[in-house]
């Protein structure tokens, strides 16, 4: 039986007799070869047959080893090929510019049979591994793009109307473990919901799902915001892991503009300012998280609120009041609170560029969401909100 090829391996040498004795090696070793006479004889036959390990000769006419190998890699991209460079004597090599050049390795002339195997072994074993990285890694960006499209459409549900709702999303990774969703109840009030998954990235932003599926039918039924929270909470303990949950505020602002019922589960206090900058209370976090507590033990009890148009609510998640700076000092509720009673018409925004400030550069270290809501009236009970006014999720 004939034996399977273990690999096809370019012999790159000037001098015939060396090639036609590196080929009946690399015969006994079980490869197929296929042969270049110089370095640029390499590049052509490296493009044209794909070989999976190169034995590259460094003295060559036209094209050297070293620019041969620098040609290679450039064209391999991220295919990871080996390149043994064959020296006659170790003062020919340098090894530091082997490395530079895309060398992997080297072998002396005359070649030692068994030191030659275990070294092309070697670089195949690792040529092996690259490959299923990348193809991983190919196969996870084409998960992460088809997630991210479901997420953003899921997302894109929320009618983020700019006369009631300024917002800033900033996930750490590319998948963000904060939610914001807001939808118009069937008498013209406005539901918002302000969540914080347990966690980072993708794994944070499954809970993404359930909790989209739940709180749009619910909130168009115009359901209580307690009630509504209770079910998210049965949803979320179904689905989710045991180990992950989400703290979450849920705000109904009802269409006159002038009462606000809340439900708050270990989110930090949402603050209520008036327009001229006072700070009139805070929405208290009293419950647990989502998705911890089983229906019989679970709290609906909202906070019920008597506002005033343009009254305005500063909901987000820690990644706000936690946001360090370099030497570990973090911004803080106080500071948050500082800020938003200045004497300025434009609070949301000097909040965020104070925010910026403090950290100095430092990296984010968590998800970071700030939602602006401002008590206004609905002038009529049309339910939907004009295509011009419905914002999407960055």
């Amino acid at each position: 039986m004939k034996q399977k090829s273990r690999g096809t391996i370019l012999l790159v040498d000037d001098i015939g007799s060396n090639r036609v004795l590196l080929k009946k090696m690399v015969a006994l070793l079980g490869y197929k070869s296929i042969e270049a006479s110089d370095g640029s004889d390499a590049v052509k036959q490296f493009e044209k047959h794909s070989p999976d390990l190169i034995l590259m000769d460094i003295h060559m006419p036209i094209m050297n080893g070293y620019e041969a190998a620098a040609e290679i890699k450039k064209s391999a991209g991220e295919n990871h090929v080996p390149i043994i460079f064959v020296t006659a004597l170790s003062a020919d090599l340098s090894f530091s510019q082997a490395l530079e050049s895309g060398g992997d390795d080297y072998v002396n002339k005359p070649v030692d049979i068994p030191i030659l195997e275990s070294k092309i072994a070697a670089h195949l074993r690792i040529r092996d591994l690259n490959q299923k990285l990348l193809v991983r890694n190919q196969e996870f960006l084409y998960e992460q793009k088809t997630i991210e499209h479901f997420f953003n459409r899921a997302l894109n549900q929320s009618h983020l109307d700019p006369r009631y709702i300024n917002y800033h999303l900033s996930p750490m990774s590319a998948f963000n473990g904060d939610i914001l969703l807001t939808e118009k109840g069937p008498n013209g009030s406005l539901y918002v919901l302000l969540g914080d998954f347990t966690g980072h990235g993708l794994r944070a932003a499954m809970g993404t799902l359930p909790t989209v599926q739940a709180f749009f039918p619910l909130a168009q039924k115009g359901v209580p915001v307690g009630e509504i929270a209770k079910q998210l909470n049965q949803q979320l303990r179904t689905v989710m892991p045991t180990d992950m949950f989400c703290a979450a505020t849920l705000l109904e602002l009802d269409r006159s503009g002038r009462r606000i019922s809340a439900w708050c589960g270990g989110m930090p206090d949402a603050m209520w300012i008036s327009p001229e900058g006072e700070f009139k209370d805070t929405i208290r976090s009293k419950n647990m998280p989502l998705g911890i507590l089983p229906c019989e033990s679970f709290c609906t009890d909202t906070v019920e609120l008597e506002t005033n148009l343009g009254d305005q609510f500063y909901l987000y998640s820690d990644g706000i009041v936690e946001a360090g700076t370099a030497v570990g000092e973090a911004y803080g509720e106080a500071r948050l609170q500082e800020v938003l009673t200045s004497p300025t018409d434009k609070r949301f925004e000097r909040a965020l560029d104070d925010l910026t400030v403090f950290r100095e550069g430092h990296e984010q270290e968590d998800d970071i969401t700030f939602v602006e809501l401002t008590c206004i009236e609905e002038p009529d009970c049309n339910n939907g909100i004009d295509s011009q006014d419905t914002v999407k999720v960055a």
